[in-house]
């Protein structure tokens, strides 16, 4: 497959490659090269005329739970169910997801489901279930949610634990949230031990956090990704921002703020913001009677209050810009949708949002893809990237997406995925 006339933005730092033409060979980047001079194309080779359009790589949702979209459905429907969400995240230019957490059976079964299934969907990474302490969330005292969770207060049966599960997912997660010393919070030596086994596996270990000072544990305890952003003591002074800015770059650990995560259970039941949505295009008023049917709509979060998450979401849309200025690699991921007309949406408005805190437009795009492929380790497999030889996963846009967020996150941009080198070009675009 060739793809010509296209801009291409690689995803990392270097400058977009103009009037460029792209070549997909067994479903990687075999050659970018410039479209002056190139070589006729082989009689059965697919071309597409980009008609001027910008490349970018495939998006990456690096913090969902599908597993928890999927509760509400019968049990023999929930693999399929979640597959179709799949094909549904790929019809919005997300190529890969990353399940932060859930039941290893159901995570196992929407893989093997896709390994043999012959429509296009996202890639799919997942957890499994993860660490917590005793009744810890994101079980609580609800027996029923046993299953997505380790609930451990010893650190040698953790380390066991976590030795065990490293071979049955692609990383491992952490929540590290409570009053210290308290039995539902991970103990410290226990999140160092998971850390541990995790990284004796060649895995990754991404760290839920709440205060300031859980964040900064999960870095000396060895995290690679810290996922939410964190509560801060004084949110009137940007110093606490800083400081944890300061650690995150030095330790070259990722950040996922989760923005819509924080905006979503502030604003739960507002009406006002449900308009804000339908007015930003992330909604229709079609879609609104829907959402406010959710039985968690207008009702108090279990974990998080309205309050709390409004002073996170208000802390982290003013701080998140100098976090950038510091060094701070960011990735793109929206946890629940609550409020969202689908998850998939949700990862839009996220990257819309970071746009809104001040970080830079390539540092978003990068949000969205490299950075959120390498938190989890998948550099190798799946980079993010538009670089020979990287998984040939791209977005195709008509206009730019470094001179507008709307570019990226607003679908009526979207030509079409690639996926592994499978095309799903709209009709509009046919091959030149």
């Amino acid at each position: 497959m060739i793809i010509r006339n296209v801009t291409v933005i690689d995803g990392q730092a270097a400058a977009p490659i103009a009037d460029a033409e792209v070549v997909v060979t067994d479903g990687r980047f075999s050659a970018i090269r410039p479209a002056t001079g190139a070589e006729p194309a082989a009689v059965d080779d697919f071309v597409l005329d980009a008609r001027g359009g910008y490349l970018v790589p495939g998006l990456w949702e690096s913090h969902t739970h599908l597993g928890g979209h999927a509760y509400f459905k019968p049990e023999n429907e929930r693999t399929k169910y979640l597959s179709q969400l799949l094909t549904d995240f790929l019809d919005v230019g997300v190529t890969n997801v990353v399940d932060l957490g859930g039941p290893l059976d159901i995570e196992h079964a929407v893989r093997d489901y896709r390994s043999t299934a012959t429509d296009p969907a996202a890639r799919l990474f997942f957890a499994g279930p993860v660490f917590t302490g005793i009744e810890g969330w994101p079980v609580l005292d609800d027996p029923k949610r046993a299953s997505i969770a380790y609930q451990t207060d010893n650190a040698d049966t953790a380390y066991r634990q976590a030795l065990e599960l490293a071979d049955q997912v692609d990383f491992i997660k952490c929540i590290y949230d409570g009053e210290p010393g308290a039995p539902d919070k991970l103990p410290f030596e226990a999140l160092k031990a998971i850390a541990a086994a995790a990284h004796e596996k060649g895995k990754k270990v991404l760290v839920h956090v709440h205060e300031r000072i859980d964040l900064e544990e999960a870095v000396a305890a060895g995290a690679d990704g810290i996922e939410h952003a964190f509560h801060p003591q004084d949110p009137g002074s940007t110093a606490e921002a800083r400081d944890v800015a300061a650690l995150l770059a030095e330790t070259n650990t990722y950040y996922c703020p989760t923005l819509v995560t924080w905006e979503q259970i502030a604003y739960n039941g507002d009406a006002g913001y449900l308009q804000k949505l339908v007015d930003e295009g992330m909604a229709t008023p079609e879609d609104l009677p829907r959402i406010t049917g959710r039985a968690i709509y207008g009702n108090e979060f279990p974990r998080h209050s309205s309050q709390e998450s409004r002073v996170r979401f208000d802390y982290a849309m003013r701080t998140l810009g100098l976090m950038h200025d510091a060094g701070v690699k960011f990735t793109a991921g929206s946890d629940v949708a609550m409020l969202m007309p689908s998850p998939p949406i949700a990862l839009l408005r996220e990257l819309k949002l970071l746009a809104e805190a001040g970080v830079p437009l390539p540092a978003v795009l990068a949000a969205g893809t490299r950075h959120s492929a390498e938190k989890i380790g998948q550099e190798a497999t799946a980079p993010g990237t538009i670089t020979v030889g990287s998984a040939a996963d791209a977005l195709l846009l008509d206009a730019d997406p470094y001179t507008d967020i709307a570019h990226l996150v607003d679908r009526s941009h979207h030509v079409g995925t690639l996926r592994a080198g499978q095309p799903c070009w709209a009709e509009s675009h046919p091959a030149a």
